[in-house]
């Protein structure tokens, strides 16, 4: 059974404590930002990294905050509006369904504590696949597969090496891993460019 957040549970996400296991500086330092005009943070929640993000980016660079709860893009749009943030596009995705981004948009991809949450993974993979552009970068950030003070419990989490098969078999190449925290992993995939 697929262990999910629940919505309800939203000030857990947003806790200031979070910060000492997963700090979106430590975790978008990853992702180059600097160069990238279109990031997409899947499963962005209330968006903890997806506005840290948004106010990296270049002039006119746009984050795409996709996530199945509309509960969870409502908190993303009041947080951002707070902030002064406005190049997040909150975007409801249908977990079945092709995710309402335009095609090889993305220079990004951010995907944290959500895979554990995933299935099928192959369907999703081949989103990720279609909203980057060829030589953009995936970054799943998850779970370590054991006990942690943080997280889901340890039976509900995906060891890295599956991770790394799955994204593998969906046609990308695995970069290596990243140091995102005491209690997370962090595995760097790449679109290979067109031919």
């Amino acid at each position: 059974m697929v262990h999910r957040f629940d919505p309800q549970r939203v000030e857990r996400l947003l806790d200031e404590r979070r910060y000492s296991w997963h700090d979106p500086a430590q975790v978008l330092h990853h992702l180059d930002l600097d160069r990238c005009t279109a990031l997409a943070d899947v499963g962005c929640g209330p968006g903890w990294f997806a506005l840290p993000a948004a106010k990296r980016l270049p002039p006119g660079g746009v984050v795409y905050g996709i996530d199945i709860s509309e509960e969870m893009l409502e908190h993303l749009r009041r947080r951002a509006r707070a902030q002064g943030v406005d190049n997040v596009v909150p975007v409801l995705a249908e977990e079945e369904d092709e995710w309402p981004v335009p095609t090889e948009s993305c220079e990004a991809v951010l995907i944290a504590d959500v895979y554990h949450e995933v299935d099928p993974a192959s369907m999703f993979i081949g989103e990720v696949k279609r909203i980057l552009r060829p030589g953009g970068v995936c970054l799943v950030v998850d779970w370590k597969p054991e006990p942690t003070p943080e997280g889901p419990p340890a039976d509900h989490r995906v060891d890295p090496d599956d991770v790394i098969a799955e994204f593998t078999a969906g046609g990308f190449q695995f970069v290596g891993p990243c140091d995102v925290g005491p209690y997370s992993y962090g595995l760097k995939f790449a679109k290979p460019p067109h031919p």
